[in-house]
């Protein structure tokens, strides 16, 4: 197994990770729960252990860093922002303090290291109804099929966002597979 610190190797891996959501969603938090008499144990073992993986992602300092109440984090020590920024109304920080004006579409600063990602402004905390430090694997289950709070998502959509989406692209997560 090889640690992998490619944004779009991880999306790759997350795309096939993330495909097992609405599996995992159906067996673990199925209101009927007649799901289960119809899944064979193997699946059921195997929508879980990819459920796992994704909580682990998820988990991963560089997801909670910008899944903040109030002020992003850094790096994996998840230290204070600095310079100091705080959310704002709009998620992009306030005042001369915003996002954007390190974080821009010129990608990755080599002098400062500064991360960038995609057009301008699109680099911002993420909305309050994402956070999710501190729940449990069924809360935040809940929660991301919670389209009310998931920029209304539902299952292929939420793929599509960990796809395509600049920002998750952007984190620098390392993911080990098994396929290199």
């Amino acid at each position: 197994m090889q640690s992998l610190n490619r944004p779009l190797a991880r999306v790759g891996y997350l795309s096939i990770v993330a495909g097992s959501i609405v599996l995992m969603v159906g067996l673990v938090l199925s209101p009927t729960r007649n799901l289960r008499a119809e899944v064979a144990p193997t699946d059921q073992l195997e929508a879980v252990a990819a459920w796992n993986q994704i909580v682990t992602v998820l988990d991963h300092p560089r997801c909670l860093n910008c899944h903040q109440a109030v002020t992003p984090l850094q790096g994996d020590s998840r230290r204070v922002h600095i310079p100091l920024v705080v959310r704002g109304p709009d998620n992009h920080g306030v005042g001369a303090m915003r996002c954007g004006n390190c974080h821009n579409a010129m990608g990755n600063n080599e002098t400062s290291g500064t991360p960038g990602a995609g057009t301008p402004g699109l680099w911002q905390l993420a909305p309050i109804s994402m956070l999710w430090q501190g729940l449990s694997s069924k809360q935040l289950c809940e929660m991301l099929k919670d389209r009310s709070g998931n920029g209304n998502r539902d299952g292929a959509a939420l793929i599509e966002h960990m796809d395509h989406e600049p920002l998750v692209q952007w984190d620098g997560i390392p993911v080990v597979t098994g396929s290199q």
